[in-house]
């Protein structure tokens, strides 16, 4: 949800997704919690911009039949997320190629690594994993 509003944010700007990544975020995680989920967050979206030359597909966060599901890109950004939380960096950067087109990925990865470390009691779905991409 953080991550779609941001998507969106830079996407259409007049949508002002990011307040609404931010006031989700305390809703969800509490006062404490959010700010530095928030920033880590950003700052792994900004990683990925900047290694990425095309468009990002993400589903709008704000249609819940669309926000129910997944897109390609989306998948690979949570996926490089779940392999840092489960300290597999191979499959990470992996993800982070395929998602980056290529592209140098070191610093997504360093985000990455540090929102896994801010976010470290969410629980993960394995099955999100393994949904096909047609």
């Amino acid at each position: 949800m953080i991550a779609r509003y941001f998507f969106q944010s830079f996407a259409h700007p007049q949508s002002e997704g990011w307040l609404r990544a931010m006031s989700g975020a305390e809703q969800v995680l509490g006062p404490k919690e959010a700010p530095e989920v928030v920033f880590a967050v950003l700052r792994a979206v900004q990683e990925m911009r900047h290694a990425r030359r095309n468009p990002f597909n993400f589903s709008n966060p704000d249609c819940p039949g669309c926000a129910a599901r997944l897109c390609g890109h989306e998948r690979l950004f949570l996926n490089i997320f779940r392999a840092m939380r489960r300290g597999r960096q191979g499959d990470a950067e992996a993800h982070a190629l395929l998602l980056c087109e290529g592209n140098g990925v070191q610093r997504l990865i360093a985000a990455m690594g540090v929102l896994a470390t801010a976010m470290p009691g969410v629980p993960l779905r394995p099955s999100a994993e393994r949904q096909p991409t047609h």
